[in-house]
């Protein structure tokens, strides 16, 4: 094989692990695949039409991720959910994501304002996944306007790893109707510029999250 020919055949499989790595990831962090689930190596790469290479290679990905776990036997488990994750996760957003709202009610263009106020104000369907998009949407609007690039990185990050657990909270119907009327408050903070009630309310918003999944893990847990 000339060098050329490796280079594309490298490109080649590094493409396929890409998209095995954003196809798995998908699956995962929105239950398709569930957590604790396992999986052949060998089934997986069938079902996702690809050789083994660039599928070990998206594993090692999301290994280092802590979503799965690989086993010698070529079986690749889901990490199931840890509660001692979540209160990890959530502690430190209770810190970061109120300083992102502080951040965009000083630093967020009014284009940038006015486009939170408007994810804010929008109505939301009965799916939970299409609110968990929305939801999504509103937070990584607020984690841009900060204008702090390695903030918005952290807690991009973050909210990944707990898109997971958010599935939970948001088949609470009444649950999402307060986080919307949240979520227009926080807009309206950072929207009239006001950086120490945008912090705040953003800083609640995050604690009662974490209240919400443990109030609803334990009645699914009771029942």
């Amino acid at each position: 094989m000339t060098e050329s020919s490796e280079t594309q055949h490298l490109v080649g499989v590094l493409t396929k692990a890409e998209a095995a790595y954003q196809e798995l990831r998908k699956r995962i962090l929105s239950g398709s695949l569930a957590p604790g689930a396992t999986i052949n190596q060998e089934r997986l790469a069938a079902d996702l039409g690809l050789s083994i290479t660039p599928l070990r290679e998206a594993l090692r990905r999301l290994e280092a991720e802590d979503l799965v776990t690989l086993s010698a036997h070529k079986i690749v488990r889901v990490v199931p959910l840890s509660w001692q994750e979540l209160h990890e996760l959530f502690v430190t957003r209770e810190r970061l994501d109120p300083l992102a709202a502080e951040l965009a009610a000083t630093e967020a263009t009014d284009q940038e304002a006015q486009a939170i106020a408007d994810l804010a104000a929008q109505q939301r369907g009965t799916d939970p996944r299409a609110r968990l998009t929305a939801h999504r949407r509103f937070h990584l609007a607020i984690y841009a306007a900060s204008h702090n690039s390695v903030l918005a990185g952290i807690l991009g990050q973050l909210w990944d790893r707990t898109d997971r657990y958010r599935i939970i909270v948001l088949r609470d119907r009444d649950l999402d109707h307060g986080t919307g009327a949240e979520h227009r408050q926080i807009a309206e903070a950072i929207r009239s510029r006001q950086a120490t009630l945008a912090d705040s309310l953003m800083r609640h918003h995050v604690e009662q999250a974490l209240r919400s999944v443990e109030r609803i893990a334990k009645v699914e847990a009771g029942s």
